[in-house]
């Protein structure tokens, strides 16, 4: 008898001690929260720093996000949740991504569904397992934190081309893509083209050739402007085509800004050279014909329009904001961003769909009013 009183004098003990405390990340989401439609569906977006101030390495294992009645929006592990981590300073096909050494940081980039029975409150925690291993002796833990609330909704805006059929161009997973390319200017790091789409003309035969002519893709067609507004930046003179080497100035070629107002500013980028119809002050109406689409700058894929909207009028030093159209017609899709590169034929839809409010799904071919 006095074993078993002894063995449970030790177990009431041991429950009494405090769990040993275990160093891991500190959780962040700096760029804030942002809910919008797209094409039928509610998207959440944003993205989850985590930084590893300690002198061990710490692997994630999952991920997840909740709202603050504790339901579970999404959940990433595995290869699921690599697909979704970027390392700032670190190449894009970097093996482990989810390991953080000592002083790294990992961004988690979430672009979800919400389905349709969710109520979102705003507020959003994460929950987020790691390993943490120091001298070979790896530690399992658990650690909540970035808090965080939906602090930015879509502003609606018109078409910037006329008609179509265009093909909106993205991949929110792209690694070095729009969605995930950080920039540090004025002593901050943002992602500017966070919802930023690329358009251009639906290719002939429905494939994207592999060789594209200069004036390919829709160039020199009217590109519009979006709402009533203010011209905040208005640079021409970049060659279409531009050589190497293409600087950061370079980068977004002829390019306008339009001051939506409240905060939100309309990014024109790759225009055509000698296009620019517009200087910085001008009032524009919407619909109003403001440039013509081009190739100039940083531009890959051939002639395009670059389109994003952000809080500020600055190229890079600014913050992607969403955006939903007001009226356009999908009416068929490319099986992902690579099959559209690789030169496969789209997919039709059979019959237009409308979307009023919403944003187009990636590699969409839609038609706007």
């Amino acid at each position: 008898m006095l074993n078993v009183a002894v063995v449970a004098l030790a177990m009431l003990i041991a429950l009494a001690q405090p769990a040993p405390l275990v160093q891991s990340v500190d959780l962040a989401v700096p760029g804030g929260v942002a809910l919008f439609q797209q094409a039928g569906r509610t998207q959440l977006v944003h993205e989850l720093h985590l930084t590893n101030f300690q002198q061990a390495d710490v692997s994630i294992r999952t991920v997840a996000v909740r709202d603050d009645s504790g339901t579970e929006l999404a959940r990433y592990e595995g290869a699921d949740l690599a697909r979704r981590i970027t390392r700032p300073g670190l190449r894009n096909d970097h093996a482990s991504p989810e390991v953080v050494a000592p002083g790294m940081r990992a961004v988690v980039h979430f672009w979800l569904t919400l389905a349709p029975e969710t109520a979102s409150s705003g507020q959003l925690i994460h929950v987020v397992d790691v390993d943490v291993t120091r001298a070979g002796v790896t530690v399992s833990t658990q650690v909540i934190g970035g808090a965080s609330r939906i602090t930015m909704t879509a502003v609606e805006i018109g078409p910037p081309l006329r008609g179509g059929p265009w093909v909106a161009i993205y991949d929110p997973l792209l690694k070095g893509g729009h969605r995930t390319a950080v920039y540090t200017l004025d002593g901050r790091a943002r992602i500017p083209g966070r919802f930023a789409i690329d358009f251009i003309a639906h290719p002939q035969g429905g494939a994207l050739p592999e060789k594209r002519a200069a004036d390919a893709n829709g160039f020199g067609a009217d590109v519009l402007a979006v709402a009533d507004g203010t011209i905040a930046i208005a640079v021409d003179g970049v060659t279409d085509a531009t050589p190497p080497p293409i600087t950061l100035e370079l980068a977004p070629g002829n390019h306008i800004a339009l001051d939506l107002g409240g905060g939100r500013v309309a990014f024109y980028e790759h225009l055509q050279m000698g296009s620019v119809a517009v200087k910085a002050g001008d009032r524009v109406a919407r619909g109003q014909v403001i440039a013509r689409l081009g190739s100039s700058g940083s531009s890959s894929i051939g002639p395009h329009l670059h389109f994003h909207v952000a809080d500020t009028a600055h190229t890079l030093a600014a913050e992607g904001a969403p955006f939903v159209f007001q009226q356009f017609a999908e009416i068929g899709k490319f099986a992902s961003l690579n099959a559209l590169l690789a030169g496969e034929r789209w997919l039709p839809s059979g019959s237009a769909r409308t979307h009023r409010a919403h944003r187009p799904d990636p590699v969409t071919v839609i038609h706007f009013p």
